[in-house]
């Protein structure tokens, strides 16, 4: 695929596009990471996923040639491939296996995408908190002294929003955790200091 495609890179806040936007391009990641999010009439923005190296982003509009469903952002310096979704539809012909890796990929997102509907719009606003930050630290938290950092260029009303909660209670929620020592927090950046103890909360608070 790296033959189909031409290297682009994005400053750390740039916006790579934003939802609604024609586009015939997949985008694979390099390097560093990019920012998924949704956005409503009202203003919300809901955070559906941070992507990194060797993640694919884009496939929907390559594939069924609509508009972007989603904004998306660097969160750091981004190196990214763009293929044109014509040279995509020429490599699954040519080469079966990457139709079921993109297969794959969507599918993926869509039983992650049930999951997260269930986990974060059903339940306390605590549950919903919870499950966000367990996932946050599962797929982007790094080992630190601590216990594991969650650095994000995300903010709390986006936090809030992707759990369908007021940012007051999200902000709430994370000072009760604060609190019990079960998390820390600082400027966009949340550490986990006790994930069994984050995890036995989840199943209470469900």
């Amino acid at each position: 695929m790296r033959s189909a495609g031409t290297r682009r890179r994005f400053s750390p806040g740039a916006v790579i596009w934003s939802q609604g936007e024609p586009s015939q391009h997949v985008f694979v990641v390099l390097e560093g990471r990019i920012r998924v999010s949704t956005g409503s009439v009202a203003g919300r923005e809901a955070v559906l996923a941070i992507c990194g190296p060797g993640e694919i982003v884009g496939e929907l509009s390559a594939v069924d040639g609509r508009t972007r469903s989603a904004n998306v952002a660097a969160v750091d310096q981004v190196e990214v491939l763009v293929v044109p979704a014509a040279r995509l539809d020429r490599l699954c012909e040519e080469h079966p296996r990457v139709a079921w890796a993109m297969l794959k990929v969507v599918a993926d997102r869509l039983r992650q995408s049930d999951r997260r509907r269930s986990e974060y719009v059903d339940g306390s606003v605590t549950h919903r908190t919870v499950a966000l930050l367990l996932d946050l630290a599962e797929q982007y938290g790094r080992p630190v002294a601590a216990g594991v950092e969650i650095a994000l260029s995300i903010s709390q009303q986006q936090l809030a929003d992707t759990v369908s909660v007021s940012r007051e209670s999200l902000a709430r929620v994370l000072r009760e955790l604060r609190d019990r020592r079960l998390v820390d927090t600082g400027r966009q950046r949340i550490t986990v200091l006790d994930l069994p103890g984050l995890r036995a909360l989840a199943a209470e608070s469900a």
